[in-house]
Formats: C-alpha cells, sequence, structure tokens
C-alpha cells in the first residue's frame, strides 16, 4: 500500500493577485502622476505666455495712448497753425506769431517722441539710465521755466533692473510734480535729490514757492492724485509736506528688493539742498 503526501506550494510573493493588482494600482498611479504633472508644466507655460501677452498688450495700448494724447494732439496744433499761416489775409506779425507757434508745438512733438521712446527701450532698464534721465529731464525743464535748479545724486548707482512700468510711471510723477510746481508754486529755486539706500530708491523734489496749509482744489490737486496713483499702481510711495511760504516737498519711494519680489510671483550739479 503506498504512501501519499500532501503539501501547499506558496507563490513567490510576485507571483500572488495581491502584489499583482498593487503593482498594477502603482503603475496607474505613476502614470497619472506622470500625466499630472506634464499637463501642470504646460498650463504653466500657458499661464506665463498668457501674462506676458497681457503684459506686452498693455505695454502696447499705454504707447498707443502716449502718442495719441502726447504726440497726436500736437500734430493736430501743428496742422491748424500751418493752416491758418497760409491764410493771405494774415499780417506779417500774425504771420511770424504763428510760426513760433509751430515750432514751438514740433519741440513738444519731439519731446514726447523722445520720452516715449526711452521708455519702452530695454536698454534703459535699469536704475542708472533712470537716475541720469529724469535728472536731466528736471534741469532742462526747470531751466527753460526760468527756475533755478539744483541736482544731487549718489555718487555711485548700484548696478539695479528697473521694470519699464515702474520707469514710466516714476517719470511721469516727477513730470507732474514739475508741472506744479512751475505753474502753481511761484518758486524761484529747486532742487531734485536722488538717493539709493541699500534697497530704496527716493526721488525728492523740494522748491522755495508759497506752498500750501490745505489740500489744495485746483489743477495741484489733480497732479497730486495722479502723482498718488501712478507710484501706488507700481508699487511705490508717495507722500509732500508744504507749509505757507516755506515751499513744498514731493517724495517718490521704491523699495528696490520688493519690486524684484513682485516680479517674481553719479555725479553733483550746484551746491546741496538748503
Amino acid at each position: 500500500m503506498g504512501t501519499s503526501v500532501s503539501f501547499v506550494v506558496t507563490p513567490f510573493f510576485w507571483q500572488t493577485w495581491w502584489f499583482r493588482i498593487g503593482t498594477l494600482l502603482a503603475l496607474t498611479g505613476i502614470g497619472v502622476g506622470i500625466i499630472h504633472l506634464v499637463l501642470t508644466h504646460r498650463m504653466r507655460l500657458r499661464l506665463h505666455a498668457l501674462e506676458r501677452q497681457a503684459a506686452l498688450d498693455k505695454e502696447r495700448a499705454r504707447i498707443a495712448r502716449d502718442i495719441h494724447d502726447d504726440a497726436g494732439g500736437h500734430l493736430t496744433k501743428i496742422v491748424l497753425l500751418s493752416e491758418l499761416t497760409l491764410q493771405h489775409s494774415e499780417s506779417h506779425d500774425k504771420v511770424v506769431e504763428r510760426a513760433k507757434q509751430t515750432a514751438d508745438a514740433a519741440r513738444e512733438v519731439l519731446k514726447s517722441l523722445d520720452e516715449t521712446i526711452w521708455a519702452i527701450n530695454p536698454r534703459n532698464d535699469n536704475l542708472r539710465e533712470l537716475i541720469a534721465y529724469l535728472s536731466s529731464a528736471a534741469y532742462n525743464f526747470l531751466q527753460t521755466a526760468g527756475v533755478r535748479c539744483r541736482v544731487d545724486l549718489p555718487d555711485e548707482v548700484p548696478d539695479r533692473t528697473i521694470s519699464a512700468d515702474v520707469r514710466h510711471n516714476l517719470f511721469l510723477a516727477v513730470k507732474e510734480a514739475l508741472n506744479n510746481l512751475v505753474r502753481h508754486a511761484r518758486a524761484t529755486e529747486a532742487w531734485l535729490r536722488v538717493r539709493v539706500d541699500g534697497n530704496a530708491l527716493s526721488v525728492i523734489i523740494e522748491d522755495n514757492g508759497k506752498g500750501f496749509d490745505q489740500q489744495p482744489v485746483n489743477g495741484c490737486a489733480d497732479g497730486l492724485r495722479n502723482m498718488r496713483h501712478r507710484l501706488e499702481e507700481t508699487g511705490g510711495r508717495f507722500r509732500f509736506d508744504s507749509s505757507p511760504g516755506q515751499g513744498t516737498k514731493v517724495f517718490f519711494t521704491y523699495d528696490l528688493l520688493e519690486r524684484k519680489k513682485v516680479r517674481k510671483n553719479g555725479h553733483k550739479v550746484g551746491p546741496p539742498g538748503r
């Protein structure tokens, strides 16, 4: 009579059903994860492209608006003055006056175009070019207006990148402050001071004009609102100090380090101020 022996052969773990199911689930999960990463990466690239396109569209719209408002208005004035000059009924004195007005308007067109070209040129996206252009524009503007201008600039300017929107809005704010100074302050002398202290950029415009003790309600008030809006729109800070008979100080300040974070998510002319 034979002997029988019963035994059970245990499969290797990789031969078990649970291992196979687990492997299938793991592979499926890895595949889903890879697909998710690829799609997420593509989505981020797409979002970055859309952001760049939106920024480009905004800049193009700004350029078109500036050319239309500034150069377009002056060119229209030149055309009208030229047509009036060509009228035979004009006297010699009138012709000379019209010609002078036409030349002045043409100079304003050239000035507006120069400012627009400077603002959009990527070679100027640095702190050194910004300070040089601001100081030159302020000095020339005030000298032409008959206001003595003193410019105080840092001896050394760090190599810092400044975005086009900051350059453009800071320049327009400074230009607004200078216009207010000439039109409303009755000043005979003004100071432009630029300070670079670590990561802080400060532009200070001071005059010896009449000053004021209350918020003005004339065109100067609109200028103050415009300056504040331009600075706050680009991450800067704006304030002013003024007293009757003591002149006015206007302060524009940017934290250059903060600007860098947001984007990621010298010589002296004349004696120092009084």
